[in-house]
């Protein structure tokens, strides 16, 4: 009877198991995480959106583990507070990060207003005289904007890098032509500009040139419509709408880190 009763009873949980046990699944989390911030890698894109996320999400994958865990009883009260300050800075950063989530995602579905809005695509990396996959993403997006509406004029923006062939505007314009199909008379180059910025202040030159509707929409991904509604507004659009295009999943961490960080620069600069 004593055997059966010493089996019956169950052995105590060791003290700190559950914090244990959490450590180690934030540590399976924050390899996943690297895996998928290294990604951007194979495509040879480095930048900060693929190394903040990776040391990031390096360091949380050896706390979560145990490597980073410092041994010994004299650190503890220095362990509790670099654990406090590590938890209010992670706090601040995630909260940020809520906020920006959601200004990105309110401007990225914000479809546009007027019908006859002129469509400004803005460029991004060609190779020779073809549009890169997330451009021609761009390109797509705005010739079935076009095409359901015949009053929209467009204008494709963006000028010529040094490795570069070929101007972006030029390359657009040949691809929504070509392989879209758009009237050409629909469609204006502007070829000067190098960012985001200028692709907006370029662009909206042309429209008040052309004497076109300065209610405008965007074609770009995502990540990229609040940051550019943002400046579309301050070069005197009257309305911003959004035509957006999805990012590869395997690229839009690295971007939405570097959107980020763009807008928190555009919030404190202006640019």
């Amino acid at each position: 009877m004593k055997k059966r009763e010493n089996k019956q009873k169950k052995q105590p949980r060791p003290a700190g198991w559950g914090r244990a046990v959490a450590r180690r699944l934030c540590g399976v989390a924050c390899l996943l995480l690297l895996v998928w911030s290294l990604l951007p890698l194979v495509n040879g894109i480095v930048h900060i959106g693929v190394v903040l996320p990776a040391i990031c999400s390096a360091v949380g994958a050896l706390w979560g583990f145990g490597v980073l865990r410092p041994k010994g009883g004299k650190r503890k009260g220095w362990r509790r507070w670099m654990t406090a300050v590590l938890l209010g800075a992670v706090c601040v950063v995630a909260a940020l990060g809520i906020v920006l989530s959601a200004c990105m995602v309110g401007a990225a579905i914000n479809r546009p207003a007027r019908e006859d809005a002129t469509v400004i695509v803005l460029g991004a990396l060609v190779r020779g005289d073809q549009p890169s996959r997330m451009l021609r993403d761009r390109l797509n997006a705005a010739a079935d904007y076009l095409e359901g509406h015949p009053a929209a004029m467009c204008i494709v923006s963006g000028g010529q890098g040094a490795d570069e062939a070929y101007s972006e505007a030029y390359v657009m314009q040949k691809y929504l032509v070509e392989q879209k199909g758009i009237d050409p008379a629909r469609i204006r180059m502007e070829d000067r500009s190098t960012s985001t910025y200028e692709n907006i202040r370029y662009s909206m030159e042309i429209i008040r040139q052309e004497q076109w509707s300065d209610g405008v929409a965007i074609a770009t991904q995502e990540f990229h419509q609040y940051r550019a509604s943002v400046m579309a507004r301050q070069a005197g659009a009257s309305a911003v709408g959004a035509v957006t295009c999805h990012s590869p999943l395997h690229l839009l961490l690295c971007y939405w880190v570097r959107e980020c960080a763009a807008i928190c620069r555009l919030w404190i600069l202006g640019y």
